[in-house]
């Protein structure tokens, strides 16, 4: 491949292509895991924002919930009846990461090449849209595999819906239970206290199934979609276990969430001499917001389809994520999200 735009010079009179061929080229996937955690994330702090706390990208947020404690049931009423030990609260760190990419164009750029300025931008600019949010894609579902919890209370009971792997923490469903997979879910979740509304984030495999079993309404002979009456199924590729026919995640919606911020310079938009910080949502329609850092130098673009005498525009886009889960006084292995995979064997 030739470098910059030469491909596309007028000298060489090639004609563009209608746009939707280049749509495979610039394939995305719908990042449904960025939404949702950006939704799980929603109203997290009470009287504040993350903006008026986190002022500086190097400044630590620190945040803080009540513990539940301790209480040893009595049998019998009490004259003289003490507290034995007062109620805490516990901490949670927002560990924030910053995601990047650089974009650009040159003054001279559209001068010899059939495309505008505009139109080279908004490319370069949507591959870099395309490399960020891969990337955060990619780490919330990290992030879930590595915090999944490591304690079930249906382990060594309830084996009607299936049993607790003790070394990969996940809870197996029977292969020959595949219709019922997502209502175990439910009774599992339940078991463990968690009898509220769930959130379930399938790979592809969980995907097909849910929207197998959903269509298997009140009209049909086998009605299987009242099932997911508690649930919300968001479906993700970047969910992959290929020792199991499906794997999901599970935790009480609301109670994991990511949390995403920009510094105050490019919220406020600031210019100076040289640099400029501005913002925009981003192009690839999630709730995100970037950062966009702008400045400009001198440059000899001729080989990449400019001119020797030129000026190139150097931008960068970058966004502040936390992912963040409820914390549970239990100990550092018990967290609200929880494995479930269908044993292998399947034929479909």
């Amino acid at each position: 491949m030739a470098a910059g735009y030469t491909t596309s010079l007028l000298a060489n009179a090639q004609a563009i292509l209608a746009k939707r061929f280049e749509k495979p080229e610039f394939r995305t996937e719908r990042y449904n895991l960025i939404r949702g955690m950006l939704q799980g994330g929603q109203n997290m702090f009470l009287q504040t924002t993350i903006d008026q706390l986190m002022t500086s990208d190097s400044r630590t947020v620190d945040t803080f919930v009540l513990s539940k404690r301790s209480v040893s049931a009595g049998s019998a009423r009490a004259h003289n009846h003490t507290l034995a030990a007062f109620g805490d609260s516990q901490k949670v760190t927002l560990s924030f990461s910053i995601v990047s990419g650089t974009y650009g164009i040159s003054l001279k750029m559209g001068g010899r090449n059939i495309y505008e300025r505009s139109e080279l931008l908004a490319g370069d600019l949507l591959s870099a849209s395309i490399a960020i949010n891969n990337t955060i894609e990619a780490a919330i579902a990290t992030y879930l595999s590595t915090y999944k919890t490591q304690h079930n209370s249906a382990a060594s009971s309830y084996t009607r819906f299936g049993e607790w792997d003790s070394s990969n923490y996940c809870w197996i469903v029977p292969q020959d239970k595949e219709d019922y997979f997502f209502q175990y879910i439910s009774s599992i979740m339940a078991i463990n206290d968690y009898d509220v509304p769930l959130t379930v984030v399938a790979d592809p495999s969980a995907a097909a199934l849910a929207g197998k079993l959903e269509k298997q309404g009140a009209g049909n002979a086998t009605n299987l979609g009242w099932q997911f009456e508690n649930q919300q199924i968001i479906y993700s590729r970047r969910v992959v276990d290929s020792s199991y026919d499906a794997t999901c995640y599970v935790f009480p919606t609301g109670g994991v969430g990511m949390v995403n911020r920009i510094p105050k310079e490019n919220r406020e938009g600031v210019d100076t001499r040289l640099y400029t910080f501005s913002n925009m949502n981003d192009p690839l329609g999630t709730p995100l917001s970037m950062a966009v850092h702008e400045y400009e130098s001198g440059a000899s673009t001729y080989s990449t389809g400019g001119e020797t005498q030129d000026v190139t525009t150097q931008l960068e886009n970058s966004t502040d994520y936390a992912l963040v889960k409820a914390p549970i006084s239990d100990g550092s292995t018990y967290t609200p999200i929880f494995k479930f995979v269908l044993q292998g064997g399947g034929t479909d």
